[in-house]
């Protein structure tokens, strides 16, 4: 006797989100940690911060497309800081901390509180070579959408201080090139 089995278990939709972040920051992690055995620490590291920087393009594109914003029609720090926090929403599990401070249309603070890459880094033997590379992937995020500007690290958790801290500017008009 054949049965096609179509009965499953029912798993709420924000904790299949949950679960889908979480997997998807340990397959970086694992990534991450497979590259350092095979390549070392410092080819690790770069190939990290082009993968984390190519992958945030790629996020940003799928999350702008579903909302129907397009590439250089962004322009101001408010506008990039509630898209980046829809983004957060999205990929980052609910284990990180962190909040957007505007300080004028064309400045803002990036702060983060708790990092939850940070603290199973902290548990592997060699945290102290790892290089975040977060940064990448905002400057991945913000190439996809087009906006002339930078990202600069003030502090990092991973360098002994208490929160990350990233300033955003933003110059001049989007850029309008695809990428």
């Amino acid at each position: 006797m054949e049965v096609i089995q179509k009965e499953k278990y029912n798993i709420p939709l924000e904790t299949q989100k949950f679960i889908l972040q979480m997997c998807w920051a340990q397959h970086d992690g694992q990534w991450f940690l497979k590259s350092k055995r095979k390549y070392g620490i410092n080819e690790a590291n770069q190939l990290n911060q082009m993968v984390v920087s190519s992958i945030g393009k790629i996020e940003a594109r799928h999350i702008l497309n579903a909302l129907g914003i397009k590439r250089a029609s962004i322009n101001s720090i408010p506008e990039i800081f509630k898209i980046m926090n829809t983004f957060m929403d999205v990929i980052i599990p609910k284990v990180m901390k962190f909040k957007f401070i505007i300080h004028s249309e064309r400045e803002g603070i990036g702060l983060v509180e708790k990092c939850f890459v940070w603290k199973e880094v902290e548990k592997s033997k060699e945290a102290q070579e790892y290089i975040c590379a977060c940064n990448f992937r905002h400057r991945g995020w913000l190439e996809a959408m087009g906006v002339n500007g930078e990202i600069i690290p003030l502090k990092r958790i991973s360098d002994g201080d208490d929160v990350c801290k990233f300033k955003f500017s933003m110059y001049g008009h989007p850029v309008n090139e695809s990428i």
